[in-house]
């Protein structure tokens, strides 16, 4: 399968990935920041504190930089005016005074602010007389530039990644890092899917060292080695920029692809990159945006995915992980929502009622999971702690102050998903936490068919240990319906 074949719900699954996969192990590494090396048995959770007062699930300066280069593209500006588009955005983040920001970002945007010249002129200044200066803040903020123009060539966004990265950080080290990075995303997301989800992270990286300048080709080819063949413990400390590319490459080389649901690679990789210690937001940052363009959104656990959240600048309303989602979508689609209006728009319901006519649907799976269709919604929001949508929501479809996941399980075919299986036990259990917490959940998607049943036979799984046709059979009494057989398929992977 070549990039220009692969499935557009697959690619921008990945694309999206790239940047929720980012921010949610940016959050992860947030509370160890500066810390020690961790022993393997550590929880790591989104508890946030750690240096900086960061509110649990609380993205840092990682993603609020990222932010700079995504919104932009999320409001559709091009190529060649998004340089500007991100140094404004960069300066409009420093000037509402963020806790974090780095020593090298800081001193630019700081001059930046006094003077008359561009950012980037600014930094070509500055790294002149600071020519070995490379720390790692335009890496870990490189991943949304692999959304941008997706008929650029790999040259092209070579250049774009060089410019952005100069905008703070214009070292050899620094912007070559930024172009393997970059290219290695864009790359991920353009990839063929496989079967066993297997990828030689090294090789892949080294792709893109036919982009750097020839003399410095063979200086990167040993670094990239050195990542392959070394442990990531090794790579400690790692503000500097080789270092913290060569700690998330070798994270992602190093932790073993599980056999049962290979995209559990994803939070692996990322919970072993924080226990380096050190610079852990950042290189977990940097780690989380090429696993989340290999494995896509859909491998972030939604453990992560309810809690995240942060700003693009302070003195402005906080983003949810949701918020995040839909920004990363519109990127990838050069700024514009599909025919329906959605990921924009206030409400699907009236598309759903133009398409499909139906009754509400809700009936009771367990005494605190119902399980219905898109139009018992509104009811049931009043009724219960949280909805769990398996389509596509309008931003207002939930009421404030019920808590509301979305998944991205698509019923159409196979070939839509990239982790069927996961996403069936990932939701599944999240609904457990959730009743096991005393809160009430409705599971519903357009027509209570396929996708409905699919995860509600998941939850009876696994909270009552019953085999797929008993789960399957139990679940058909409620919606009269059976999941397509690629999502009993699915199901069939949770059983052993």
């Amino acid at each position: 399968m070549t990039s220009d074949q692969l499935n557009a719900n697959v690619r921008r699954d990945r694309a999206v990935g790239a940047v929720l996969a980012s921010a949610a192990a940016d959050a992860l590494g947030a509370p160890h920041e500066f810390g020690p090396a961790l022993d393997p048995s550590t929880v790591l959770a989104m508890t946030g504190g750690g240096p900086f007062p960061w509110a649990p699930g609380e993205w840092t300066d990682d993603t609020q930089t990222a932010l700079a280069i995504l919104v932009p593209l999320s409001q559709g500006v091009g190529v060649l005016d998004l340089p500007d588009a991100v140094a404004r955005g960069l300066q409009a983040w420093f000037a509402s005074q963020p806790p974090d920001v780095g020593i090298q970002t800081t001193s630019v945007l700081s001059a930046a602010a006094s003077s008359s010249a561009s950012l980037a002129e600014v930094t070509a200044a500055w790294q002149a007389s600071r020519p070995h200066s490379s720390g790692n803040g335009s890496l870990m903020r490189t991943g949304p530039l692999a959304l941008a123009g997706r008929s650029l060539s790999r040259p092209a966004l070579a250049d774009l990644a060089r410019t952005v990265s100069a905008l703070t950080h214009a070292s050899a080290d620094a912007v070559e890092a930024c172009i393997l990075w970059t290219d290695a995303i864009r790359r991920a997301i353009d990839a063929p899917v496989v079967a066993s989800g297997e990828l030689d992270w090294v090789a892949h990286v080294a792709v893109g060292l036919d982009l750097l300048d020839e003399s410095r080709r063979a200086v990167w080819a040993e670094r990239l080695t050195d990542a392959g063949s070394k442990e990531p413990e090794e790579f400690n400390p790692n503000g500097y920029v080789v270092f913290a590319l060569q700690a998330a490459l070798s994270s992602l080389t190093h932790t073993e692809v599980p056999v049962d649901r290979p995209c559990r690679h994803l939070r692996l990789a990322i919970e072993r990159v924080i226990r380096i210690g050190d610079d852990t937001d950042t290189v977990a940052a940097i780690c989380g945006s090429l696993a989340g363009a290999w494995w896509g959104a859909t491998a972030v656990p939604l453990e992560w995915r309810r809690v995240l959240n942060g700003r693009i600048t302070y003195g402005t309303k906080a983003l949810t992980g949701a918020d995040l989602d839909r920004l990363a979508r519109l990127a990838h689609d050069g700024g514009k929502d599909d025919p329906s209006g959605w990921p924009s728009l206030e409400s699907m319901l009236p598309e759903y009622r133009r398409k499909f006519s139906a009754d509400p649907l809700a009936e009771p799976l367990d005494g605190s999971v119902t399980v219905g269709n898109v139009y018992a919604v509104a009811d049931q929001a009043t009724r219960v702690d949280v909805v769990v949508s398996l389509c596509r929501m309008g931003r207002n479809d939930v009421p404030d102050g019920v808590e509301h996941q979305a998944i991205g399980l698509i019923d159409r075919l196979a070939d839509d998903n990239l982790n069927v299986a996961f996403v069936l036990a990932d939701t599944a259990d999240y609904m457990a936490d959730q009743v096991a917490a005393g809160r009430s959940v409705f599971l519903h998607c357009v027509q209570a068919e396929n996708r409905t049943p699919a995860v509600a036979a998941a939850y009876l799984m696994r909270t009552q240990g019953l085999g797929v046709d008993d789960a399957l059979a139990q679940v058909f009494e409620l919606t009269g319906t059976r999941p397509k057989p690629f999502l009993v398929d699915g199901l069939r992977a949770l059983e052993g």
